[in-house]
């Protein structure tokens, strides 16, 4: 019997890889993750994959694992059933229903696609280097085709925005150091204003944003 083994991560979809999360969890047995990782990546039936000698499918998932291990640049673009996506171009310009749905989709792997519909939307204009992609509107649709996406773009856009928010929340908690600082000299000067930390609600954002990739990622 032949199978099909995917060789790039990016010959793994979204949905395949949510899967494979739900059941490689500690304490899963060994032999039944062996024949799930089989099934799930390589499309064949459980029953089927039973019937492999044990030495074949260790190799199989070995191979599996170290696709999974491969790293992925960071890419803004990426082409699906004829449709090409963009990466969001200004992230400044993200509304607060962006910035609430990516974070509620990056709390878990298995609402990873609805991360990936906020990220990458289909390009409308482009030139050269540079593009444009559709509005936002939370789509049951836009977020079930995403599953269909490779899970090595969506992964290192992650991982992107995980540094991005590192940076952010240092810079972040550096001004907030700074405006403490500042109101403790004005205080000072004027004991009739009351001291605050300084803390924007964004930093305590970026904070939790950040801690939840982090959790995943390890």
């Amino acid at each position: 019997m032949k199978i099909s083994v995917p060789t790039n991560i990016n010959d793994i979809t979204l949905e395949q890889f949510q899967k494979y999360s739900l059941v490689n969890v500690e304490g899963a047995d060994k032999e039944f993750l062996t024949h799930k990782t089989i099934e799930i990546f390589c499309d064949v039936d459980i029953k089927t994959v039973a019937k492999f000698p044990i030495k074949d499918a260790r190799e199989i998932v070995k191979d599996i694992h170290a696709v999974l291990d491969q790293e992925q640049p960071f890419t803004d673009r990426f082409e699906m059933d004829g449709v090409t996506y963009g990466f969001l171009p200004v992230l400044e310009d993200m509304s607060l229903g962006e910035y609430i749905d990516l974070e509620d989709g990056l709390k878990d792997t298995k609402e990873f696609h609805k991360a990936a519909s906020v990220m990458f939307r289909p390009i409308t204009k482009s030139f050269k280097e540079l593009y444009s992609i559709e509005g936002y509107e939370a789509s049951l649709e836009a977020q079930r085709a995403m599953k269909k996406a490779p899970v090595g773009v969506i992964s290192s856009a992650i991982v992107f925005f995980y540094h991005i928010g590192n940076e952010l929340l240092r810079d972040s908690q550096n001004y907030s150091k700074k405006l403490a600082q500042t109101a403790e000299t004005t205080l000072e000067k004027d004991s009739s204003l009351r001291n605050t930390d300084g803390s924007p609600a964004f930093t305590h954002y970026l904070e939790v944003m950040r801690q939840n990739i982090k959790e995943l990622l390890n």
